[in-house]
């Protein structure tokens, strides 16, 4: 806390030196030790009489140091009364900054205090709602510079900073950079919309462009996921919203899908017991929704089946689909079910007759 308090009149401090340069000095007053007007208007016999010098500079020191007016001389240094003058205006300026000043830190202070309280209330909140932790620090870092940043606001127009032009500047530098970084907004965008909507969660298991893997992290920018090679695949937000997402998770249980052919002779129903009979005795089958075979297609060579069965852990999904397709295949041929492949067979409606002459040497009839 007191380092963060030292950060804060650090920038006060600077914000101090900014204020210096852009306050307009008070006017000096007039000096008692100026010199009299001659008594006596010169005459034709008498030469005229030298003006006495001015006893310090028509623009002060002080004045050439926060304005920028006037000429700064050898001869002006070399006056006691200049540097005089000089403390009188720099005193007189520092007297009535001290009070704009403590004004400006008491106004950071309060402000301080209240994103304080508006971050704890936040925090907690997010907690209590599951929400991932990244997203949790970056809500909170852009609270901490939309209010401290509007108390520096109000703390520098307290002291005599040109907020208006500052502004100006950082609009123009805003928009330039929004320009810039289109896509870096969209997703920013795209990952409040994700926090809001939650289409899915950190650790759900989820499917986008045909790949299966379980969500990591979410932050403002992208999604990370890890596949079922173990890869962490990063995609930008702008996508997780465009693109079809399947969420694997969102159900208890998940469904999967072997499919096989058998031949047209072969019985339908012979087929069915026997791939039934196979996922009976397994454990990890979900009795309820029960298991099932249903032809799909009446192909080309081939009855189309599709054995359908369901899982608790989604993540076993394409493990289970490769296996039950092997043990499929074995116990098919052990019942003695065919499962044909394609086959082509060729057709020659007439075929020439060939002749060999007596040389041996085949000759079309």
């Amino acid at each position: 806390m007191a380092t963060r308090i030292f950060a804060l009149l650090l920038v006060v401090g600077m914000t101090a030196v900014l204020a210096l340069a852009q306050t307009p000095t008070l006017d000096a007053a007039p000096s008692a030790t100026a010199a009299p007007a001659p008594t006596s208007q010169p005459t034709a016999s008498q030469p005229a009489a030298t003006q006495p010098a001015a006893t310090r500079s028509d623009v002060s020191f002080w004045q050439l140091l926060t304005s920028g007016e006037g000429e700064f001389s050898i001869q002006h240094a070399l006056r006691p009364e200049y540097w005089v003058q000089f403390l009188q205006d720099a005193i007189a300026w520092t007297l009535g900054f001290i009070p704009r000043l403590l004004s400006a830190m008491l106004l950071l202070l309060i402000f301080w205090f209240i994103y304080r309280m508006v971050r704890k209330i936040l925090v907690s909140g997010m907690k209590a709602a599951g929400v991932d932790e990244s997203i949790r620090d970056m809500l909170g870092m852009l609270l901490k510079w939309s209010i401290l940043g509007f108390g520096l606001i109000i703390a520098g127009n307290q002291i005599g900073i040109q907020i208006a032009a500052l502004l100006t500047g950082v609009s123009i530098i805003g928009l330039a950079i929004g320009f810039a970084s289109q896509e870096t907004i969209g997703n920013f965008i795209a990952g409040i919309m994700i926090f809001w909507d939650k289409p899915f969660e950190v650790g759900d298991w989820i499917q986008i462009d045909g790949h299966l893997g379980q969500v990591k992290r979410v932050t403002f920018r992208s999604t990370r996921m890890q596949d079922m090679d173990g890869d962490i695949v990063v995609y930008p937000n702008m996508k997780m919203l465009s693109e079809k997402v399947v969420n694997k998770s969102a159900n208890a249980v998940t469904r999967c899908n072997v499919a096989v052919g058998i031949a047209y002779k072969e019985s339908i129903e012979r087929a069915r017991g026997v791939m039934l009979q196979l996922v009976a005795a397994d454990g990890r089958i979900e009795k309820n929704p029960e298991p099932e075979v249903v032809v799909k297609n009446l192909g080309a060579s081939s009855v189309d089946l599709v054995l359908h069965f369901w899982i608790k852990e989604e993540r076993y999904e394409d493990a289970m689909q490769y296996e039950y397709m092997e043990r499929v295949k074995v116990a098919l041929d052990q019942a003695g079910i065919e499962i044909p492949f394609p086959h082509t067979q060729v057709v020659m409606e007439s075929v020439p007759r060939i002749e060999f002459a007596e040389d041996g040497k085949a000759q079309a009839a």
